[in-house]
């Protein structure tokens, strides 16, 4: 589908207006007086800069903030949250009375806000060694919500490419791993399964929004454990201990050129693109 842009001057405003060649009906405008886009299918607005970047004289990532003019608010941008806030809200949902967290407490009773409690500990812990990564580089983002409810604990953007990451907090446990088999303390999980699925899913919001494929790979960080033995790693998920977590991904490769990583997290940082 081929876009096409028209200069239009008229009672004192200077717009760009970009255009179906075909069909000639405009998709939106660029305000050269205000500096903002006004396209309202966010599945095209990346599209609409692609064709203006000619007359604006300039490539993506130079005309990048324009998109912003068109969403993140305080409220819809991903920037703004904290590691393991989701998961801490649901906990204090779900805490019992302060009589029965102290006897809870006393009886060595695990409840079901605590394994919440413990979640977001982990991510937390996760998300502060992530952040190191912001000086290297790279763009970080926590607790991405997601319109069935859940979340995606963090993803993680830069040269080296795009990640989810999904962390796992099992204090003092014993962690073995082959292939798509993870068992904690002997017990089988779907942990590796599970992260694939969120990659692939995150992969497909992303090529959608961007107009091109976006490859998502799926990281299992492990925190608090007594022992990581990775025996063998799955096909398309990496698993780490989160304690090393940033050095993985600053000894990537580059696979991302300047332009694609600013373009792919101008789409990735908007809350309504993982809510749709």
């Amino acid at each position: 589908m081929e876009l096409i842009v028209k200069a239009w001057k008229r009672y004192g405003k200077d717009r760009l207006y970009v255009a179906h060649t075909a069909t000639g009906v405009n998709i939106g405008y660029y305000d050269r007086q205000t500096g903002e886009l006004h396209v309202e299918d966010p599945d095209m607005r990346y599209r609409a800069l692609e064709a203006l970047a000619p007359f604006l004289g300039g490539d993506i990532s130079a005309l990048a903030h324009v998109i912003g003019s068109t969403a993140p608010t305080a409220d819809t941008d991903l920037t703004n949250n904290i590691a393991g806030s989701a998961v801490s809200e649901r906990a204090a949902e779900l805490s019992p009375g302060r009589f029965q967290r102290i006897a809870a407490k006393i009886l060595g009773i695990r409840t079901e806000a605590t394994s919440w409690e413990v979640g977001a500990a982990g991510e937390r812990r996760v998300g502060g060694r992530l952040d190191r990564l912001k000086g290297h580089g790279w763009n970080v983002l926590h607790s991405i919500p997601l319109k069935s409810g859940a979340d995606i604990d963090h993803i993680v953007i830069g040269p080296g490419g795009v990640f989810t990451v999904n962390t796992k907090h099992h204090p003092g446990a014993r962690v073995t791993c082959k292939g798509d088999f993870v068992r904690v303390n002997g017990q089988l999980n779907h942990y590796v399964r599970n992260s694939r699925h969120e990659a692939s899913a995150a992969a497909r919001r992303l090529s959608s929004a961007c107009g091109l494929p976006v490859g998502v790979a799926g990281v299992l960080a492990f925190v608090g454990v007594h022992s990581l033995d990775v025996k063998e790693q799955p096909e398309d998920v990496f698993i780490v201990p989160g304690e090393r977590l940033e050095r993985v991904f600053l000894a990537a490769p580059q696979i991302l050129s300047p332009d694609m990583h600013q373009r792919i997290y101008a789409v990735a940082r908007r809350a309504e693109l993982w809510l749709a």
